[in-house]
């Protein structure tokens, strides 16, 4: 788990999905630990992000709370010495 003094946290779930924190509410996000050399590396999947604490089916959060938590996240993994591969949003259909 990473936690940081700007009031977050970010735990990986295994090899996919990540958890972040913030104050007493959390988001599921998910990610995928990539095969690659050197230090970690995960690619999150900022546009598959849901509301908080919400179960699976349920709304994305607004792009700009995606985007505010995927630049948490990334800074938390830079600071850690890790790599976080924000991936561009795609199209589902």
């Amino acid at each position: 788990m990473i936690e940081s003094s700007e009031g977050f946290s970010v735990r990986v779930l295994g090899l996919t999905g990540m958890r972040y924190t913030e104050g007493d509410r959390s988001v599921y996000m998910d990610s995928e630990v990539l095969a690659k050399p050197g230090p970690g590396a995960i690619a999150l999947f900022k546009d598959r992000m849901r509301q908080w604490g919400s179960p699976p089916g349920s709304a994305r959060l607004s792009e700009d709370e995606s985007d505010r938590i995927a630049n948490n996240v990334k800074r938390a993994f830079e600071a850690c010495g890790y790599e976080l591969q924000v991936q561009p949003d795609r199209d589902w259909r």
